[in-house]
C-alpha cells in the first residue's frame, strides 16, 4: 500500500460531469486528483446534445473544438411507430441566437476532449485507476480514497473533500445503501454506430430522431447523426421484455442474442429499416442496463455527488450530458465556497445547487412519465394535421423549451404547467404562447448544410479513414 501526497479535492471518474467539476475547481486554484477506471477514448451511450449544454461548452472553452469535431443539432422529430405521423421540434423557435444549435457527438472522442481539458487546466489525471474505497466518515473536513491501478498497486489518497462523478457506479450511493431503482422506469438499451449511410427524414440536417415503440416494449428507437453518413441507433425498452426476447432468440439458436435483438427491434421500423440498408456496423453491439435510480444524501460536509452519481433518468430526452454538466457547474462553486471558507456546517450555496439539481431531476422524471403515458396525445403527434389540438399551442412552445433544456433555474414554471397538462379537464386552459403549428409537421427545421456538417468535415474524413483501415 502506497500513501499518496494530500490534495485539496479528489473526483471520481473522468466523464462530462467529472471533467467538468475537476476543471471548474481547478480554476479556482485547487489542487484536483481525477481518478478514472477507463482508459479514454472509449465509446459511450448519450451522443444528443440540448441547446443549453452550449453555455457550458463555452464556458469550459471547448466550444470552437466542439464545432471542427461533431455535428450540429438544430432540433427533434418525433416519429409514430407506422412512420405516418410525426412532429419536427426546431429550436430556433424559441432561442434566437447561435445556441440553438447544439450538437451530435462522438462521446469516445467528446469525453476525451473534456478530460484533456481538464489536465490542461491543472487537473492531475489518473486513467485505468479504479477506485475500491472511499470512507467520507473520518472527519467532516477530510476524505479518504482507495484507488487501484492496472499493476495491482493500492494507493491512499487522502484530501479535503469528495467529488463523486462515478457514472452509473454512483460508487458513494451505493457503497453506503443510498441508490434505489425508479421501478416505472426499469429499462436497458442495446446500441451501435453504422457508417455508409445516405442521411435523410431530417438526419441530413442534424435532427435527432426518436422513434415510439409498441406498448409491449414501452420504448423507443433512436436515430443521431453522428457524421456525413454515420449514425447512431439503438432501442429502449423495458427488462421485461428484453428477458423474454433474450430468452426466446437463445432457444432458437441465437449466438449474439444482443445484435440480434437490436436488429429485431430496429427493423420494425420503416424508417430505420430502409436508413440502414446498404450500411455497415462500424462498432461492437453495445448494452446499457441499470437506466433509472434515484440516490439519497447527495452531499455532505465532505462530498458532493454529480452526474449521473446522483441519480440517472430515461434517456429519451437526450438530457443526461446537459444534467451531469450543469450540476457540476452548480456545485463546483459551491464546493469552492466550503473550502475557502472552512464551512462544516450548512453551506447555502450548496443547498440551493441542489434544489435547482432535484427540480430539474424530478421535472425531467416527470416529462418522461408523460412521454410514456400521454392522456391525450405524444410528442409525435403534438403538431400533426387532424388533431384536435388548438389547446396543445400551449404544449409546444413550452415543449420547446424543454426540449432545449430550460428545466434548471425554471423548472416550477414547467412543473406548474405540466399540472394541467396531465389533467384532461384542465388542458385546454393554459394558452399563453399560440405557434403556427404548419411548421411542426414539417421533417425539417430548414437547416443548413453548412451549418449542420461544414467545420468537422476534415475531422469526420479521418474518422472515416480509420474505420477503412480497421
Amino acid at each position: 500500500m502506497k500513501q499518496e501526497t494530500y490534495h485539496d479535492i479528489i473526483v471520481i471518474g473522468g466523464g462530462p460531469a467529472g471533467s467538468t467539476a475537476a476543471t471548474l475547481l481547478a480554476r479556482h486554484g485547487h489542487s484536483v486528483l481525477l481518478l478514472e477506471r477507463e482508459r479514454f477514448p472509449r465509446e459511450h451511450v448519450g451522443e444528443s446534445l440540448l441547446p443549453f449544454c452550449y453555455s457550458l461548452l463555452k464556458n469550459l472553452g471547448v466550444i470552437e473544438e466542439m464545432k471542427k469535431n461533431f455535428v450540429r443539432k438544430p432540433g427533434v422529430r418525433f416519429i409514430d411507430r407506422d412512420g405516418t405521423t410525426s412532429t419536427t421540434w426546431c429550436f430556433d423557435h424559441i432561442i434566437k441566437n447561435e445556441t440553438y444549435l447544439s450538437f451530435q457527438v462522438i462521446r469516445a472522442d467528446f469525453d476525451l476532449m473534456l478530460l484533456k481539458n481538464a489536465a490542461k487546466s491543472g487537473v492531475e489525471v489518473r486513467e485505468e485507476t479504479s477506485v475500491v474505497d472511499a470512507d467520507i466518515t473520518t472527519a467532516s473536513d477530510s476524505v479518504r480514497v482507495t484507488s487501484l491501478d492496472l499493476t495491482g498497486q493500492k494507493t491512499v489518497h487522502r484530501a479535503r473533500f469528495l467529488v463523486d462523478a462515478s457514472g452509473r457506479d454512483a460508487f458513494i450511493g451505493a457503497k453506503n445503501g443510498w441508490r434505489k431503482p425508479r421501478e416505472e422506469l426499469d429499462r436497458t438499451s442495446i446500441w451501435s454506430h453504422w457508417g455508409g449511410v445516405k442521411l435523410n427524414g431530417g438526419l441530413e440536417e442534424g435532427l435527432s430522431i426518436i422513434i415510439y415503440m409498441g406498448r409491449e416494449q414501452k420504448g423507443w428507437i433512436w436515430v443521431f447523426p453522428i457524421g456525413e453518413n454515420r449514425i447512431t441507433a439503438g432501442f429502449v425498452a423495458q427488462n421485461s421484455y428484453i428477458r423474454d426476447e433474450q430468452r426466446k432468440l437463445k432457444e432458437s439458436g441465437s449466438t449474439d442474442w444482443k445484435r440480434d435483438l437490436c436488429m429485431q427491434e430496429l427493423m420494425q421500423s420503416k424508417f430505420v429499416r430502409e436508413l440502414l440498408e446498404g450500411s455497415s456496423q462500424v462498432i461492437p453491439m453495445m448494452i446499457n442496463a441499470n437506466y433509472s435510480y434515484e440516490v439519497q444524501n447527495h452531499y455532505g460536509s465532505n462530498y458532493a455527488m454529480v452526474g449521473d452519481a446522483r441519480g440517472f433518468i430515461d434517456p429519451i430526452f437526450s438530457s443526461g450530458i446537459f444534467l451531469s454538466m450543469k450540476s457540476a457547474h452548480l456545485v463546483a462553486p459551491a464546493v469552492h465556497k466550503q473550502l475557502t471558507e472552512g464551512l462544516n456546517g450548512e453551506n447555502e450555496m450548496l443547498v440551493t445547487a441542489y434544489k435547482h439539481i432535484s427540480g430539474a431531476y424530478n421535472f425531467v422524471h416527470r416529462m418522461i412519465r408523460l412521454f410514456y403515458n400521454p392522456h391525450s396525445v405524444t410528442w409525435a403527434q403534438a403538431g400533426a394535421d387532424g388533431v384536435a389540438h388548438k389547446a396543445h399551442e400551449s404544449a409546444m412552445a413550452a415543449g420547446h423549451y424543454m426540449l432545449s433544456g430550460d428545466f434548471f433555474e425554471n423548472y416550477k414554471k414547467y412543473d406548474d404547467f405540466f399540472a394541467i397538462l396531465e389533467d384532461p379537464k384542465h388542458f385546454q386552459r393554459y394558452k399563453k404562447f399560440v405557434i403556427d403549428r404548419k411548421d411542426f409537421v414539417k421533417p425539417s427545421c430548414h437547416a443548413r448544410w453548412e451549418d449542420v456538417f461544414r467545420d468537422m468535415v476534415a475531422r469526420d474524413a479521418e474518422r472515416n479513414a480509420a474505420f477503412a483501415d480497421a
